[in-house]
């Protein structure tokens, strides 16, 4: 690793800008600043603290942060380490406690922590999940706005009899940046909530697949592949129901996979899912458990007819690793500090916090070292301090002969120091 980490940041940062178009040298260097501040400050992650930790003043961050970003080609630019990789983009909503009459978007949102509504903001986060390497990449995010919508009705929200219920509302921020992400791919993978007949077809008009759980009461139905007869009539199109939990050995092709610590048995297969109205790829999963005498089933599905049922598996799987996402932003790089009442304030906050867990896991795969994010915060917030410290008293110590010691200073406190 480098004696000094900020080159490291720095020239990631710089990296990532190059594949964003009509940036002037100015913003560049801000950006840079702000995930430095988002990285080094040890307390709460707003205006007032980002000025006293760098060098610029507070209304430089007020009113840059009112800036439009396109942070889906910025965070991209990691995305090479996941080529060839089964991936998908992971949607999921994140509540944001947010107090005060006058921001926009306010409101109650459904709180997973405290499993209820709660005022605040929410957000629909957007990561690209690897679902071969178990990571998330986060993409962006857009907040969510419960207020209706004025003017014609978009393509993708025609079927829908309520087009400003949340399910439309979420249709509408995936909308406005799927140009941008299916260069990446074209499946999408989300909780059980998004498994309705409504959020299909909206994802289905904008060219993406859904990877989803269904309801444990769900009703499957098999499809007929029998010889067609000929008689006057609609042609027989279905072949019963499916038990969920015995379901037909000659349809259902039976798998066993090793999943961490137990064994989770896999039985897919092509049916039909009255709910959504369409055939799906569908997953009977169970959770292998000698102590429990009922097994425990889940039920996942895609609309990607192509993919095989380990597939489907483990890209449900990966969905959960956008919550980490989540959980960092919040304990580390301020993702509930933002004090703004101004909406593209608040949009450029929530994502350049998230895109600062993206840098903070760069940077630890470039150093070679197994870092989390607290430790990669920790080390900047040292290195900033060293550096603070000695141009204050006009000393450059020599690398080379000090390289030891300043080490020392950097690591101060890193667990995984090397």
């Amino acid at each position: 690793m480098k004696i000094n980490p900020l080159d490291q940041l720095k020239g990631i940062c710089e990296q990532l800008l190059f594949r964003v178009a009509n940036l002037h040298k100015s913003f560049k260097h801000f950006l840079i600043e702000t995930m430095i501040c988002y990285l080094s400050i040890s307390g709460r992650v707003n205006f007032s603290q980002m000025a006293r930790f760098s060098q610029s003043c507070e209304s430089r961050f007020r009113q840059n942060f009112k800036r439009k970003f396109d942070w889906v080609a910025f965070n991209s630019g990691l995305a090479s380490r996941t080529d060839g990789h089964l991936r998908a983009i992971a949607l999921d909503p994140c509540y944001i406690p947010k107090s005060g009459k006058k921001t926009p978007g306010v409101g109650y949102f459904w709180s997973g922590t405290a499993k209820a509504k709660k005022r605040g903001l929410e957000i629909l986060g957007m990561a690209l999940v690897d679902a071969t390497d178990r990571i998330a990449l986060f993409l962006t995010a857009v907040q969510t706005f419960t207020g209706k919508r004025k003017g014609r009705t978009p393509d993708y929200l025609a079927h829908m009899d309520n087009p400003n219920s949340l399910i439309g509302l979420y249709l509408r921020a995936f909308a406005s940046v799927a140009d941008r992400l299916r260069g990446l791919t074209n499946l999408v993978v989300a909780d059980a909530y998004f498994a309705k007949k409504t959020f299909v077809i909206g994802l289905d008009c904008l060219g993406f697949d859904l990877v989803s759980r269904l309801r444990d009461d769900v009703r499957l139905r098999y499809l007929y592949n029998g010889p067609r007869e000929k008689k006057r009539g609609k042609p027989k199109k279905f072949d019963g129901d499916v038990d969920i939990k015995n379901p037909r050995k000659d349809v259902f092709k039976k798998t066993t996979i090793n999943d961490g610590d137990s064994n989770v048995t896999l039985y897919f297969a092509k049916v039909y899912a009255v709910s959504l109205k369409r055939a799906v790829g569908a997953v009977i999963v169970v959770y292998d458990d000698p102590d429990k005498k009922t097994q425990v089933r889940k039920v996942y599905f895609s609309t990607d007819l192509t993919l095989s049922g380990e597939d489907i598996y483990w890209v449900y799987r990966s969905r959960f690793q956008i919550e980490f996402l989540y959980r960092d932003g919040k304990q580390f790089t301020g993702l509930d500090n933002c004090q703004a009442r101004n909406k593209n304030s608040l949009d450029f906050a929530f994502n350049a916090s998230l895109t600062a867990v993206n840098i903070a896991k760069a940077l630890s795969i470039e150093s070679g070292l197994n870092l989390s994010v607290k430790d990669v915060k920790l080390l900047i917030h040292n290195t900033v301090m060293v550096q603070r410290i000695l141009s204050t008293f006009g000393k450059t110590p020599n690398l080379n002969l000090n390289q030891k010691n300043i080490k020392e200073l950097l690591f101060y406190g890193v667990k995984t120091a090397a």
